[in-house]
């Protein structure tokens, strides 16, 4: 019985297919990298998207009220004060109005 031993052959090829990839590196980048890209294919398509307009109302001015007829005395002066707070509510509210439009626009 004639056994070859196929285990040398393969230990001396390794070596060589070593230096044989080192040296042509470059080249296989080259050769596969068009491959590779090539296998993916991706475009980009816009999709127009209606605009919300933002309502008349949230943007109408936010005009304080006047202050109260003369003169001006402390009890008038809270009333006022109640007044002007509810103005600033008003106001707030309009601007989360806004905000809320503006966030649905951007999701």
């Amino acid at each position: 019985m004639n056994k070859k031993i196929i285990r040398p052959l393969a230990s001396n090829a390794r070596p060589l297919l070593k230096r044989c990839l080192k040296r042509h590196l470059a080249l296989w980048c080259l050769c596969l990298l068009p491959l590779m890209t090539a296998c993916s294919t991706t475009t980009t398509q816009y999709v127009k998207t209606p605009v919300t307009p933002i309502p008349a109302n949230l943007l109408a001015q936010c005009d304080p009220s006047p202050p109260p007829d003369n003169p001006l005395t402390y009890g008038s002066s809270v009333l006022w004060n109640e007044l002007l707070l509810t103005d600033l509510q008003n106001c707030n509210t309009q601007l989360d109005g806004i905000r809320q439009i503006e966030q649905a626009r951007q999701k």
